[in-house]
């Protein structure tokens, strides 16, 4: 069982930086298996550290996009675009 022995702060600070799983289990020292199936749980503050960072980091990435969109390129428009539709797709 990896409850209680894994700091949440620190699965958050990784998913923020897109590292996999198995990284963050490496540096954690912890069961990359046991942390996954944590983390797909989707019901634990385990899981809810992971997906945190990760999206985070998402965001940051989406505001780079808007920034870039704003110099005037190209793929940030086509990256943007996609990005709508994914949303559309979900609602």
């Amino acid at each position: 069982m990896i409850d209680g022995i894994i700091d949440n702060a620190k699965i958050k600070e990784y998913a923020s930086y897109l590292m996999p799983i198995s990284d963050i289990a490496v540096l954690l020292n912890v069961d990359e298996i046991e942390l996954k199936k944590k983390i797909l749980a989707k019901n634990n503050p385990i899981s809810h550290a992971y997906y945190e960072g990760k999206i985070e980091a998402k965001l940051e990435m989406h505001k780079q996009e808007r920034e870039l969109l704003s110099s005037g390129s190209p793929q940030a428009l086509e990256n943007l675009r996609s990005m709508l539709l994914d949303m559309e797709d979900e609602e």
